[in-house]
């Protein structure tokens, strides 16, 4: 880490800026702790709430089940901390964790509750091969027979089934049952045509699949002498109608494999209903950084590491004074934004560097998106906001979604995205009687 040194040449820092790609959290030199800038939510307390002793990366006491919520707005860095918790939770003196991207493994734009548990089951079993764990064949049989009599048997998937054993030899084994669930990973993937039919056959047996899901766990963690926790990130990238039903018309089927399940979820899923937090047994949020207080002071945590953050990416020696400055004070805490807004000064840049005449043209740029996005009413809406009057409506978490709001930490306040207030009809409602409440 301390022998790293960020892009030198705006070329360099232009190319290298790749925003929906996870960092494989502290083992990358460009992760920065933000843990402290963001308020209450730390790993500390998540660990715990998992029974870990995070300065001893020990299990003391791990719940007896759980199923748990980590929720933040797209880009605020929730993939990279969950990726920073695997790390960190899967430990010989922790847990073994199985980590599951939905996003890169599965696809997020038609994904049921069905594709999610085959491809966990798939995952164990891989993990299991990979590192040589072996168990008994009569405790891998009732997955196995699942497979055999609810696919293999059933006409429409009969050669599918036939076909995913192909290439391996002998017999039951983890090495067989890593293949043929994988197979089903990938045809859920992939859009494979079998896709429905697999679905299907998970649905109408059910039962059947949790039950013997169940035992495989079970065993697992009596062979690895740990216990097992499933990470699942990409799941906040549903739409929201899928998320809606993945969440809260689905969770009983999730539900019915047990074990411990951390699931990555959309911010504004947290308000869509009480049912979501009935359902789930704690409901993690990661806010956005704060670079400014809830009375409109520097924040001075959230500054600097923000600095860091823009340091890791471009070199100091790139910024005319006043010119990163300008950028964290409009990204809002948004590290996503940030590097958007990085992004555009490069492309505005005349120079071989950052000057403020290309930070004020990445700023208008990336006000350009967000006006977009919003409807005329919209601007009277966030100006009350602003104004800390209290608003719940349907509006409001599209709002959230859309990123126009951004949660904030310590009592988990919203305020409009700062580079929203620059816009001319945001003044003019931050101006007007309604928008001052």
């Amino acid at each position: 880490m301390s022998s790293y040194e960020a892009p030198k040449n705006i070329w360099q820092v232009n190319s290298s800026l790749q925003f929906d790609e996870p960092l494989d959290g502290a083992q990358d030199h460009r992760w920065v702790n933000t843990y402290a800038a963001r308020g209450e939510t730390s790993l500390r307390r998540i660990a715990k709430t998992l029974g870990v002793d995070p300065s001893k990366r020990k299990l003391q006491e791990a719940p007896g089940s759980g199923y748990y919520l980590f929720c933040g707005h797209r880009g605020s860095g929730k993939s990279t901390e969950l990726r920073h918790l695997r790390n960190e939770l899967h430990h010989p003196e922790a847990y073994y964790v199985v980590f599951a991207d939905a996003a890169a493994e599965l696809d997020v734009n038609n994904l049921r509750y069905q594709d999610i548990l085959l491809h966990l089951a798939s995952k164990l079993a891989a993990q299991l091969n990979e590192q040589e764990v072996s168990i008994e064949p009569l405790h891998l049989r009732k997955l196995y027979d699942w497979f055999t009599e609810r696919v293999e048997k059933r006409e429409t998937t009969r050669q599918f089934a036939v076909d995913s054993k192909v290439g391996v030899e002998g017999s039951l084994s983890i090495p067989l049952l890593a293949k043929v669930f994988g197979s089903i990973s990938t045809a859920f993937s992939t859009n494979s045509t079998y896709k429905e039919e697999l679905r299907l056959a998970l649905q109408t047996y059910f039962s059947d699949f949790a039950e013997a899901f169940n035992h495989l766990i079970q065993v697992a963690q009596e062979e690895v002498k740990q216990r097992i926790l499933f990470i699942i990130d990409g799941t906040d990238r549903l739409r929201h109608e899928d998320a809606q039903a993945f969440f809260m018309f689905d969770v009983h089927q999730l539900q019915q494999v047990t074990g411990l399940f951390v699931y990555c979820a959309p911010v504004h899923l947290a308000y869509e209903t009480n049912l979501v937090r009935q359902n789930f047994t704690t409901v993690f949020h990661l806010p956005m950084i704060r670079v400014e207080n809830n009375d409109g002071s520097r924040n001075d945590e959230g500054l600097r590491t923000m600095q860091e953050m823009l340091r890791r990416r471009a070199h100091s020696d790139l910024f005319d004074a006043g010119v990163a400055d300008k950028l964290i004070e409009h990204c809002g805490g948004h590290p996503r934004d940030l590097l958007m807004l990085l992004q555009y000064a490069c492309s505005h840049a005349e120079q071989e560097r950052f000057d403020m005449a290309s930070a004020d043209a990445a700023v208008r740029h990336l006000a350009s998106d967000y006006r977009r996005i919003l409807k005329p009413s919209d601007y009277q809406l966030l100006a009350r906001v602003d104004q800390q009057q209290e608003e719940d409506s349907d509006r409001v978490r599209e709002l959230l979604y859309n990123l126009a709001l951004l949660e904030y930490n310590g009592i988990y306040y919203w305020r409009s995205h700062p580079i929203i207030r620059t816009l001319p009809a945001y003044i003019e409602a931050q101006q007007s009687p309604e928008g001052n409440g």
